[in-house]
């Protein structure tokens, strides 16, 4: 199967790989990728099924960052770290653990072990596909996706929403392009994938970097005891949290976030425990 990946940047900085989360793409860095292609090379995936790479048959979180190394192996990279938002915060880490990378950066996700929370099991890891009113108009997309925050929405964020569709020319309706299908088999594969037992086989000089937004829906008495377990495991990893921040914290704190990414991968280390 094909992933589709895009380069951008200076090949001779250090190289970042970039990894979306659940039913977005590539162009969710829009902004980061403007930002940093002056001090770093970029490489940008679209997950299988998801954007324009094809589906595949097996989504286990392990396997797809093989998929992942498999297409990308051969372009000449320096210095690399690997980052990635929710879902794809998992699979960076799964990369990270499996081939040649200086430090991984999980965006509000990656750090939750969900299979040793008490109670919860992999049935209950359901995908609730959007409302079919959403899909009449990519106007209507739009005003659907906008709904949960209103006030975060630029020309970038609008591009990348809609990048999340295309146009079903038999039906004449927009579909999701990661189909509700796809997207259960990776939260069930999410629910499987253990962080914990990945940081067990990661190498100690290998510098991770947690960021977790805090807003309404999650404090930070809320992951304390996740982040607490993930970094008794590996202590060579840093935590920063961005207060009253959207889950997409690319997004909604842009600026800080690329400052950030340059501190961590030209310095070697984050900005610290940031309240």
């Amino acid at each position: 199967m094909k992933i589709h990946y895009e380069i951008t940047g200076d090949i001779t900085k250090p190289t970042l790989l970039l990894i979306h989360g659940l039913g977005w793409t590539q162009k969710i860095w829009n902004e980061v990728q403007e930002a940093l292609k002056e001090d770093l090379q970029l490489i940008l995936i679209d997950l299988p099924g998801h954007g324009e790479s094809e589906a595949t048959n097996e989504y286990d979180l392990e396997v797809i960052a093989d998929m992942i190394h498999r297409e990308i192996a051969l372009i000449p990279v320096s210095n690399l770290y690997v980052a990635g938002s929710s879902l794809g915060a998992a699979v960076a880490l799964a990369y990270g653990r499996k081939y040649n990378a200086n430090g991984v950066i999980l965006i509000d996700g990656g750090f939750t072990a969900l299979n040793r929370i008490e109670g919860l099991h992999a049935e209950d890891m359901i995908y609730n596909p959007l409302p079919a009113y959403a899909f009449e108009s990519m106007d209507a997309y739009f005003r659907f996706m906008r709904s949960d925050n209103p006030d975060l929405w630029n020309d970038y964020i609008a591009t990348a929403v809609a990048d999340q569709l295309f146009l079903d020319p038999k039906e004449g309706v927009y579909k999701q392009k990661a189909s509700s299908a796809i997207q259960q088999k990776y939260l069930e594969s999410l629910y499987y994938f253990d962080p914990l037992d990945a940081l067990g086989r990661l190498s100690d000089t290998k510098k991770i970097t947690v960021m977790v937004a805090l807003h309404e829906q999650q404090q930070k008495a809320d992951v304390e005891e996740d982040l607490l377990a993930f970094y008794n495991v590996h202590r060579n990893t840093d935590i920063l949290y961005y207060e009253d921040t959207d889950h997409l914290i690319m997004l909604d704190k842009p600026k800080r976030f690329i400052e950030d990414v340059k501190r961590i991968i030209h310095n070697g280390k984050s900005s610290g425990i940031a309240d």
